[in-house]
């Protein structure tokens, strides 16, 4: 049993969620439970959010360039960075896709390992929760999580599944992502979900404020 099965219930059946919360810690050692294998960091949360695993990403398994650079495993140069992007049309130009992700923030190494799995199998506090939602849910998580004063981080145009994960760590704020074309096209994710992720401790705000909060069971009839 976990020690966050209480707080996953709570959160699912008041938000009516249809995929347990997503925790995600960085690590120099894999989680005991979790797997190995050759994917993205999304295709690691796809398959977290169908096979309800626990996945153990890193340097040498995870298959994607941004992805790597962006968990602060491999650097890229600023050429190579948006070389990625201009590669798959985003930009109209060498020198905008440049200018474009200069603005992004920058990745740090904060493990070895990259742990993502349902919240309800964690063991320890993860860095932050990620859920998978349609707008009003996003609306009610929010909503609770800033009962007590948190802000959400602005979110970034043409920005990937994998940098909100970057995104929530160094600000530390909640964040919401849109999810690029490309990667709800790659996974077949519905037109109606985006992803909101919140620190450790915003997720903890959120459960707590559910029996007060208007966003939550005090929500008008």
């Amino acid at each position: 049993m976990s020690r966050f099965d209480e707080s996953v219930e709570k959160i699912v059946e008041t938000l009516e969620l249809q995929n347990v919360p997503i925790g995600v810690r960085f690590s120099e050692t894999p989680d005991r439970q979790g797997v190995e294998r050759q994917l993205r960091i999304c295709e690691a949360l796809d398959v977290v959010k169908r096979e309800n695993v626990v996945i153990n990403l890193s340097k040498e398994n995870c298959t994607c360039r941004g992805g790597s650079h962006i968990a602060g495993w491999q650097a890229l140069t600023l050429e190579e960075f948006a070389a990625l992007f201009l590669a798959a049309n985003v930009y109209e130009s060498k020198e905008v896709a440049e200018a474009s992700v200069s603005k992004q923030l920058e990745p740090e190494y904060r493990g070895r390992f990259l742990i993502l799995g349902p919240l309800d199998k964690f063991e320890t506090d993860p860095d932050m929760v990620l859920f998978f939602v349609n707008p009003a849910q996003a609306d009610r998580i929010l909503g609770l999580a800033c009962f007590e004063g948190a802000e959400p981080f602005l979110h970034y145009p043409a920005s990937t599944v994998c940098s909100t994960i970057s995104n929530t760590l160094a600000k530390g704020k909640p964040d919401v992502n849109l999810i690029s074309t490309f990667e709800r096209t790659r996974h077949k994710w519905s037109p109606d979900k985006l992803i909101v992720t919140l620190p450790f401790k915003d997720f903890m705000t959120a459960v707590r404020s559910v029996d007060y909060s208007g966003y939550g069971k005090k929500a008008a009839s």
